[in-house]
């Protein structure tokens, strides 16, 4: 038989529950207790009873008492809002899926590693595809035809190579370091070796120095069609930062306060920054200083476009010039991402520097 109170079973001549104690009634005229287990009938009626009767089932042959349904009741729930609560947690603290060589909102895109050599920071730059060039109306003539451009992965220098690593290089190969200027940001200083100088860009380096400097560390300079991706990405940015260029707007995106300008240098007697001194002006991979700031030699010949889709282009086998970007100091139509240059290889100035590239395996 079973204990009204509590179910416990108990053999037919107990007097009490052994468990709770209460007495249990008076022998029958069959000389047995009439007392039996609660009917499965009156068992309440809930969406957890399924779940109660498997639990029972693995239990023993005596009845659950009433406490232990609650109990159980309480775990269930406590399960359930645990879960939740695990749940969100997680969803909270997943990091942001981004793309490799995609863009949600300002988030850059930055996959780092450094040069051993000279200590370069450089930025993976994924492979992808964009229009080279302006359409016209927008650009100059010798940025036209547009034509499509496809470009395999590679590492860019996040900064222009600074006077600290040229002087460097300089050091470890005995070359000569380049003619010190002495206007603008170089005036009163005592040479290369001044302490405020060093994370400027290096200038007065020809085509030739630079690439020997590229030689020495590694990598080598960028091809133009990897400078121009660097700068305005699949997007097709008129502007490191942004901007799209109409016939109508053809500056559109234009932003003084985003890169070192005529503008807003001359005010101060500046004509270079030290590197990076204009982070909101980064292109889509996180590279600085792509507008503004210093020219920049690219490896190529310079030459004109053809409208045929290319993959990898380095440009014409020869030429009398080679190829400048990035528009140092001067203004909005010098500093757009299509706008291209040239000069002759042996040629320097204090408004030309260089950044390299490295084709080695991407992340």
């Amino acid at each position: 038989m079973f204990c009204s109170k509590c179910g416990t079973e108990a053999a037919d001549t107990a007097l009490f529950c052994t468990k709770c104690g209460t007495a249990f009634e008076k022998l029958s005229s069959a000389g047995s207790h009439q007392q039996s287990p609660p009917s499965a009938d009156n068992s309440e009626h809930s969406i957890l009873a399924s779940t109660e009767s498997v639990v029972e089932a693995s239990l023993s042959p005596q009845r659950k008492s009433p406490w232990k349904k609650w109990i159980l009741v309480g775990f269930l729930l406590l399960v359930l809002v645990s879960g939740g609560v695990i749940g969100w947690q997680m969803l909270a603290k997943k990091e942001p899926i981004i793309a490799v060589g995609k863009q949600q909102s300002d988030t850059k895109v930055e996959q780092k590693m450094k040069n051993p050599t000279d200590g370069a920071e450089m930025l993976w730059v994924p492979g992808g595809s964009f229009s080279m060039g302006s359409t016209v109306g927008v650009g100059n003539d010798n940025e036209l035809p547009a034509h499509q451009v496809t470009l395999s992965g590679y590492w860019v220098y996040q900064y222009d190579v600074t006077v600290a690593q040229y002087r460097a290089f300089c050091a470890a190969t005995t070359s000569t370091l380049p003619q010190f200027p002495s206007d603008y940001s170089w005036k009163g200083k005592t040479g290369w070796d001044d302490p405020a100088l060093q994370q400027h860009p290096i200038v007065n380096v020809s085509w030739n120095d630079a690439k020997t400097y590229a030689e020495w560390a590694g990598v080598k300079l960028p091809t133009e069609a990897q400078w121009e991706y660097t700068a305005r990405g699949p997007q097709g940015n008129n502007y490191p930062w942004g901007g799209k260029a109409t016939e109508d707007d053809t500056t559109n995106g234009w932003d003084i306060t985003k890169c070192a300008n005529r503008e807003n240098s001359s005010k101060v007697g500046k004509s270079t920054w030290p590197v990076g001194s204009f982070p909101t002006g980064a292109s889509w991979c996180g590279a600085m200083d792509m507008a503004g700031n210093v020219w920049q030699w690219c490896g190529d010949w310079y030459g004109n476009y053809s409208a045929t889709p290319v993959t990898n282009p380095t440009g014409p086998a020869t030429g009398t010039g080679r190829v400048l970007r990035g528009g140092s100091s001067d203004g909005g139509n010098y500093n757009r991402c299509a706008f291209r240059y040239n000069f002759a290889p042996g040629h320097f100035n204090i408004g030309i520097g260089f950044r390299c590239v490295s084709t080695a395996p991407g992340p």
